[in-house]
């Protein structure tokens, strides 16, 4: 019989529910070996978390190396769970006792032996901070947007803000370029999204370092990692129209949208998809999402396969 712990992940400690008790243990290698003595059959155990990035990473580090069972819960699932128990109180307390109830919700496939690539994520929280610096260079771009032109000490003040934050992105994304590209076979990966039409150096460096995070996932998993899966909002007479999830990925999705769109006027590939679909009535917007999904898919293939691009037609 299988048995459920549930766990929420804190920055120093961890919430735990065994079905019978609460515990609260660290959030160190201690805690989690705490949390293995709770149960009689370790092999039959089976922890469900929310993937909480850099600080769920130990544990998640911990069940990869013993061989741990878990179900990781993406926060939306674990927050619309909690809703449809009625839950209206939030601590880590009752978290942990959520997400030992999510086990009603847990299929096979859900269950599996976690696999960590370090060099990974290494690279993605690099990459989160690099999003950071980008973010706080736009946010003095507006505010010199609503700065008086009279104030020239405050303006400059702003401008050299921002060409300091430039060259520290421009440092951290040549670190991060080196790092994920020092292993010869990443490289080879990376080279091959590289001759992808309208993928350029920084969509390549994103989409390899995504990739390499998921590497065994299948077509439908990785469009749902990217948020791209559709949903949709049918009840009796009323059909609503079909969205996509947005669930994780957002970084990725945001940053490919240019490339999409000049993938549809200058990738054979995809500019035959998209006018295939738009000559089936298809929305433009619906078109781009589809194209969006099938250039990943396509840099995913060639991911693996570390072979270059090939034109879907050969002109002579």
């Amino acid at each position: 019989m299988k048995n459920y712990i549930g766990i929420d992940v804190s920055k120093s400690t961890i919430d735990v529910y065994d079905g019978k008790k609460s515990y609260k243990f660290e959030n160190s290698e201690i805690g989690f070996k705490q949390v293995v003595s709770l149960s009689d059959d370790i092999n039959e155990t089976i922890l469900i978390f929310e993937p909480t990035g850099i600080y769920s990473y130990a544990l998640t580090h911990f069940c990869s190396t013993y061989k741990i069972k878990v179900v990781m819960v993406g926060p939306k699932e674990s927050r619309d769970f909690a809703r449809s128990l009625k839950v209206r109180s939030k601590t880590d307390k009752i978290d942990a006792k959520v997400l030992y109830k999510y086990q009603s919700h847990v299929e096979p496939k859900m269950v599996k032996v976690p696999v960590v690539n370090h060099h990974a994520v290494k690279i993605q929280e690099m990459l989160n901070v690099y999003e950071g610096i980008l973010s706080a260079k736009q946010k003095f771009k507006n505010q010199i947007e609503s700065t008086s032109s009279e104030h020239k000490d405050l303006v400059r003040t702003l401008n050299r803000m921002i060409v300091n934050l430039d060259l520290e992105a421009q440092k951290l994304f040549n670190k991060i370029e080196l790092l994920l590209l020092k292993d010869a076979r990443i490289k080879a990966k990376y080279d091959a999204i590289s001759t992808i039409p309208s993928i350029g150096q920084k969509s390549a460096l994103y989409l390899a370092a995504f990739f390499l995070k998921y590497p065994s996932a299948n077509a439908k998993e990785l469009t749902a990692l990217m948020g791209l899966d559709p949903v949709m909002r049918d009840s009796g007479m009323f059909r609503g129209k079909q969205r996509i999830s947005k669930h994780g990925g957002q970084q990725l999705r945001n940053l490919l949208y240019l490339p999409t769109l000049c993938a549809i006027q200058h990738n054979d590939r995809i500019k035959t998809f998209y006018e295939g679909l738009t000559s089936r009535a298809k929305t433009k917007k619906l078109a781009v999402i589809a194209s969006m999904r099938k250039l990943i898919l396509m840099a995913f293939s060639l991911f693996k396969s570390e072979e270059a691009y090939q034109p879907l037609l050969v002109k002579i």
